[in-house]
């Protein structure tokens, strides 16, 4: 199980805190366990906390995956402490700690949590109480889902994994403010329409906005969609820009102050998402996977010199354009607007 002779004693924890991932992506992705965590038995009555950077808490609100939820980042030299400070009072049983952050093992145990379980890596093992051995046979290099990481932690510590489904669901503030956005961008009665997100934390990552932009008056004048075009405020240049190529007026939704609290609504109303290698693509699978009717939304993934295999998720109607290693410019924009024409066709 562990590296620690001493096995997990269940009954003596009451406050259990979990350490989210930094990124959108990986959060969405750490869902699966986190829906583990709460169908466990031995944790029922156990009150779970989710420790996370700001913005996070917009992510997981509504979705009773937890008790509690602590923003807060250890940002500079003192962050470890100040934080751990912080999180000391909440008197925490355990932690399980779910990013490969040195400062974050660092806060956690300055916050004087008795059990303290993560993976052994990153020379932070020695602040552990179970140290986890890596997951891969191949070692910390070898591709593995960040879904089956997360769910391969809660598997050492004796957690069953079942559903590999990312579920995000919005809150009833959500889905309003959703809704809003939704009417604002011209969209009053239910109409079809697709989300391109051209967006992505690294420039190497991101398919040319010309390209975005002639494939929103592709499915503009092909099949009827209403486009929006969607990115974080640090976007809004790079939206723009799409929205401005293009010649079907799509709609921009960074100016319509969209977050990620709305953008779960909205993804989940979708007809079609394209999108680079970026946390909307999980937001918009887990939201479309947490409808209790079968998801309509089809999503075309655009991966470049980034490995497919670190992010695969459950999702059937799912089609990733890869080149395999190669810079984003090497997908033509016929490959992707055939994609988009094959997943609309299919019935959902």
């Amino acid at each position: 199980m562990s590296r620690t002779a001493s096995p997990i004693n269940w009954d003596s924890i009451r406050r259990l805190l979990v350490v989210m991932p930094s990124w959108v992506g990986d959060a969405t992705m750490a869902t699966p366990l986190m829906t583990c965590l709460r169908a466990d038995e031995r944790l029922h009555g156990v009150h779970v906390t989710g420790y996370m950077r700001p913005g996070l808490d917009q992510l997981l609100d509504g979705c009773d995956l937890l008790d509690e939820m602590i923003v807060g980042r250890p940002a500079g030299w003192l962050g470890p402490w100040k934080e751990g400070t912080r999180l000391a009072a909440k008197a925490f049983d355990a932690a399980i700690l779910l990013p490969n952050s040195w400062r974050l093992a660092a806060t956690i145990r300055l916050a004087r949590i008795a059990t303290r379980i993560g993976f052994d890596r990153d020379a932070r093992g020695w602040m552990l109480t179970h140290r986890l051995p890596c997951p891969t046979p191949g070692g910390w290099r070898q591709p593995i889902p960040a879904i089956d990481y997360y769910l391969a932690i809660g598997k050492m510590i004796g957690i069953s994994s079942g559903d590999r489904r990312m579920r995000l669901r919005a809150s009833p503030a959500q889905r309003e403010a959703g809704e809003t956005i939704l009417r604002r961008a011209g969209l009053e009665n239910g109409g079809a329409f697709a989300i391109l997100n051209p967006g992505a934390s690294k420039a190497e990552k991101r398919w040319p906005t010309d390209r975005f932009a002639a494939l929103a008056d592709h499915l503009a004048g092909g099949h009827g969609l209403t486009v929006f075009v969607n990115g974080s405020p640090e976007e809004r240049l790079l939206v723009a820009q799409v929205c401005e190529e293009a010649k079907s007026n799509p709609a921009n939704l960074t100016d319509l102050s969209i977050t990620l609290g709305s953008l779960k609504h909205i993804a989940s109303r979708a007809r079609l998402l394209v999108t680079n290698d970026t946390g909307t693509r999980h937001i918009a699978a887990a939201a479309a996977q947490a409808l209790e009717a079968m998801p309509e939304l089809g999503i075309i993934s655009l991966f470049g010199p980034t490995d497919p295999q670190w992010a695969q998720i459950e999702y059937g109607r799912e089609r990733q354009v890869s080149t395999g290693g190669k810079p984003m410019v090497d997908i033509p924009l016929e490959t992707v607007c055939r994609a988009c024409d094959e997943l609309l066709e299919q019935p959902g």
